[in-house]
C-alpha cells in the first residue's frame, strides 16, 4: 500500500500534539494500517530519540490529573494501565509524594464542596457520601474518611464563630 508518509512521520505528528505512551501509540499506528514491523521501527526511533518515555509521560500524567482533576492513587493507577502502562510503572508513578497527595485532596474537596449543600458537615449521609465520592477518585478509604471528617469539623467550628453574636463590650 503506497502512503505519503511514514508511520515514523504519523508517531511525531501526534507526539507533537500531546504526550503517548508507548502501547497508545502504537495502536493509533496499528490502526492506520502500518505494517507491524514500520510500527515498532518508528516507536525504536522516537524512543531513541526521547520523545517516547512511558516513565516520564507517566509522571507527567499523574501530576497533572492529581492537582487539576484531584485524583488519587488508585484511579491514577488505574487511568494508566488503561493506556497501557505496565503494572509496576502505573504503580509506582501514582505514589504521590505528600505535597502532591495533599493538593490532589484539596482538588477533589473543592469539586466536591461546589455541589454540596448548606450544612452538609451536620448530616451523616451528605458525609458519608462525600468520603465514597473520595475513594470513587481513587483515595484510599482511610484518607477519605479522615479528610471530610477534619473539613466538617472545620466547617462546624467557622459556623459556630458566625453565628456567635458580636461582644458588646468590644464595640466602639
Amino acid at each position: 500500500m503506497a502512503r505519503n508518509r511514514s508511520a515514523y512521520q504519523v508517531a511525531l505528528d501526534l507526539i507533537s500534539r500531546r504526550d503517548h505512551f508507548r502501547r497508545e501509540l502504537e495502536t493509533k499506528l496499528t490502526r492506520k494500517d502500518f505494517l507491524r514491523d514500520e510500527i515498532e521501527e518508528a516507536l525504536t526511533r522516537c524512543e531513541g530519540l526521547g520523545l517516547l518515555d512511558d516513565e516520564k509521560s507517566a509522571a507527567r500524567f499523574v501530576e497533572v490529573r492529581a492537582a487539576s482533576r484531584g485524583w488519587g492513587p488508585h484511579r491514577l493507577t488505574a487511568e494508566l494501565r488503561q493506556r497501557g502502562v505496565e503494572r509496576e510503572l502505573a504503580e509506582r508513578a501514582a505514589e504521590l509524594a505528600p505535597p502532591i497527595a495533599e493538593e490532589a485532596m484539596r482538588t477533589a474537596l473543592r469539586r466536591l464542596l461546589v455541589r454540596a449543600p448548606e450544612g452538609w458537615w451536620r448530616d451523616g449521609q451528605r458525609r458519608a457520601r462525600m468520603v465514597s465520592s473520595l475513594i470513587g477518585r481513587g483515595f484510599a478509604a482511610d484518607d477519605a474518611h479522615a479528610a471530610v471528617a477534619e473539613l466538617a469539623a472545620e466547617r462546624e467550628r467557622n459556623h459556630a464563630l458566625d453565628e456567635q453574636p458580636p461582644d458588646p463590650i468590644s464595640l466602639p
